[in-house]
């Protein structure tokens, strides 16, 4: 994992883009001239775009995968289900089916880390096939709880992988101006894939979907094939030929007498910072983690994901249809679960716009009080129904689709995403990399723990009683978030004395 090097990296990407910017407002820079750079730029970022595009499928299916729990697991669990001879599933298993995904994820995040290092982000971007394939495979064929349990491991030894990988990709390839688009574009497909979920859940048989879903992996592998690895890891593997190829490729350059100035040097500063990260990870040592700016800057990452899971919207998007069947909703489960689902979507767009404008501090602020607001008064709502007042069913049986659907929105323009970008902003440049790989950790841990108990703490303290303790853990992170969290919006990620 290497986030240190990615923050290196975007930053010599934005200071080349205004060196370029200087250069190619002056007449005659190059052959072609402003109008011929224009022309390169733009396929750059439709190479860009179309790269990422592709990435993206492989989390799609990722997500499906995820929301694959809501439509199903009610089935499974169902006393006449006929497809696991182990019988219907219990609400321990049933907790394990929903969470071991997480401890999947915890290795995968190692794994797939130390495969970057080992054969490059291309290829560990393909590895991710295997265990994904594997995942629908086994929840075709199983006849037993147990091989579900592998599956979900498997599961999250994918999604693992994705979130260690892709923000390196987006690092290594994204022009400045769409850096922030293409990063968010892991959320916006994410959120498609538990989306895509909620609607075939509702109309294809379990066996049905696990064999439909293969498809989007065995297109991942075969576009994947005419999408070139990034230039820095074809550099750290010793290919400058390869390296520069790819460097055209995505910054739009047909040949070589179409470079700038600029663009030339910009390769030659990447050459430089892959010479320069590496001499830097020999010299780590715990006097690096003890600076009062490093120690801030891990609590924050990690306070975070601790928000980010503890709000409990990942745990809502989970269970979701078993949660409306027990809110007291009039719409049936599977159709309350695909329009949060859609408003999940909706709000993921919505950062594209506002993170840029706003501020990360201020999104998550408003984010965070939104996601607690919203399920404060769902769990306030499935009190009353529970205690007798049958009129808030009768009359107000759209009230739990509105405010869930509402903090799924503010949870999806701010919390959702922004700890896991902004991790670059807020950790020194030299030990990004640490930070980052323990603040992924921790949010596999939280998740793994917020998935595990959801359902025993139903069958203790009710709904309503779980749905108020979230609550209370998005109030209490929005009064940290406001006391020390910095706005990191627009900062330098690299000092100077880093170059």
């Amino acid at each position: 994992m290497r986030s240190g090097l990615q923050a290196v990296q975007c930053t010599v990407a934005a200071r080349c883009d205004r060196e370029r910017v200087r250069v190619c407002t002056r007449p005659k820079v190059q052959r072609g001239g402003f109008y011929g750079f224009k022309m390169a730029s733009s396929r750059g970022i439709r190479n860009q775009v179309f790269a990422t595009g592709v990435m993206n499928l492989i989390n799609l299916s990722h997500g499906a995968a995820l929301g694959w729990v809501s439509p199903y697991l009610p089935v499974l669990a169902d006393p006449d289900q006929t497809i696991l001879e182990t019988g219907p599933v219990t609400v321990d298993q049933g907790s394990w089916i929903g969470s071991i995904l997480c401890l999947g994820a915890l290795f995968g995040a190692f794994l797939y880390g130390y495969l970057v290092e080992k054969i490059g982000i291309k290829r560990t971007l393909q590895a991710l096939v295997i265990p994904h394939s594997a995942f629908w495979i086994i929840t075709y064929l199983a006849s037993s709880v147990y091989q579900l349990f592998l599956a979900r491991f498997l599961a999250g030894l994918t999604g693992g992988g994705i979130i260690v990988v892709f923000p390196l990709f987006i690092a290594d390839i994204a022009d400045k101006k769409i850096r922030g688009i293409l990063g968010s574009f892991l959320a916006l497909t994410s959120n498609g894939g538990i989306l895509l979920m909620y609607v075939v859940g509702a109309v294809l048989s379990y066996h049905t979907v696990a064999l439909t879903m293969l498809a989007l992996p065995v297109l991942f592998t075969v576009l994947m094939c005419f999408v070139p690895d990034t230039p820095q890891t074809c550099l750290k593997m010793g290919k400058p030929v390869a390296a520069e190829r790819s460097f055209m490729y995505y910054r739009g350059i047909q040949t070589s007498a179409e470079k700038t100035t600029a663009q030339r040097q910009e390769f030659d500063n990447m050459e430089k910072f892959i010479e320069h990260n590496a001499c830097q990870k020999s010299r780590l040592t715990l006097a690096d983690f003890t600076t009062p700016e490093a120690k801030l800057g891990i609590f924050i990452g990690v306070f975070l994901m601790f928000i980010n899971q503890y709000s409990g919207m990942f745990t809502i998007l989970t269970y979701a249809a078993s949660i409306f069947a027990g809110v007291g909703s009039t719409l049936s489960p599977n159709m309350s679960a695909i329009i949060m689902g859609a408003i999940q979507m909706v709000g993921t767009l919505s950062s594209f716009v506002f993170v840029d404008h706003a501020g990360r501090k201020v999104l998550l602020l408003i984010s965070t009080f939104g996601t607690g607001l919203g399920l404060l008064l769902l769990a306030i709502y499935n009190w009353l129904t529970v205690n007798g007042s049958n009129v808030w069913v009768q009359d107000y049986g759209w009230f739990p689709i509105v405010s869930l659907s509402a903090a799924v929105y503010l949870f999806s323009i701010g919390l959702c995403s922004i700890p896991f970008f902004v991790l670059p902003e807020l950790l020194p440049p030299k030990i990004c990399n640490a930070g980052n790989t323990l603040s992924m950790v921790s949010v596999t841990i939280f998740a793994f723990i917020s998935l595990k108990i959801f359902p025993i703490l139903v069958e203790t303290i009710a709904l309503y009683g779980a749905l108020g303790l979230f609550a209370g853990i998005s109030f209490f992170g929005v009064i940290v978030i406001a006391l020390i969290v910095p706005e990191t919006k627009g900062k330098n990620l690299i000092s100077p004395q880093s170059v």
